[in-house]
């Protein structure tokens, strides 16, 4: 399944809807940058970039008129909810289709790491990742020592499929038909220290809620 088709249906979105910047809009950007954005970055905005829920829950998807080059040239164009983390393209991968995607802490100091091998990977683990923390309607998290422990997490990777290769951030994703995701974070050491859940569908959310024997820190049918 295509990736703009997981997120779609992560997101209960309609095939047919627009939820995307025009391709004038587009062109405007690449006339002021004197550029080509990467085809798979182009076909993003194009179809998901002005939904909110996906790009704008957590981290956020820069909107056209903001994108621009850091200091040392790459094109920056997510950011971290608190722009702590920035992530971008380098200048001359610009031309590839799918390239890779690079994040920093500090763009004036040149220091950048590989956050995802293609620009597809890394747009959908951010789609996760902002479903799981408030992009979805029905969500769950906890960093509690007695749900984090071995048997919890065991629980998790016997219910669940882990989607490998995706991100090469501290986050293990998990999901069975793309309509709800888990998502694991972890210590440099692999050790787990959060669980997060999201999903649009009541029924999914309570099969995690029954199936995963955990106290939960937040649980939207409990705290809101």
């Amino acid at each position: 399944m295509h990736y703009l088709q997981i997120i779609r249906k992560l997101y209960n979105l309609a095939e047919d809807a627009n939820h995307g910047y025009s391709e004038a809009e587009i062109a405007a950007l690449e006339n002021r940058l004197q550029i080509q954005i990467p085809a798979s970055l182009r076909e993003y905005y194009l179809s998901l970039g002005r939904n909110k829920a996906v790009n704008d829950s957590f981290n956020r998807l820069t909107s056209l008129g903001e994108i621009g080059f850091s200091e040392d040239d790459h094109l920056i164009f997510y950011e971290e909810n608190q722009a702590v983390v920035l992530w971008g393209i380098e200048r001359e991968a610009l031309l590839a289709s799918n390239p890779a995607v690079y994040g920093t802490y500090d763009s004036s100091r040149k220091e950048w790491f590989i956050d995802a091998d293609t620009t597809e990977h890394f747009l959908l683990s951010m789609a996760w990742w902002n479903g799981a923390l408030g992009g979805l309607r029905y969500t769950a998290y906890t960093d509690l020592e007695t749900d984090v422990s071995p048997e919890n997490i065991t629980a998790v990777t016997a219910n669940w499929q882990e989607q490998k290769g995706i991100s090469n951030q501290l986050l293990r994703f998990f999901t069975n038909d793309f309509e709800d995701i888990l998502v694991l974070t972890t210590e440099l050491d692999g050790r787990v220290n959060g669980v997060y859940t999201g999903t649009n569908r009541e029924e999914k959310y309570q099969t995690i809620i029954d199936t995963l024997n955990m106290e939960w820190g937040y649980r939207v049918d409990r705290d809101r």
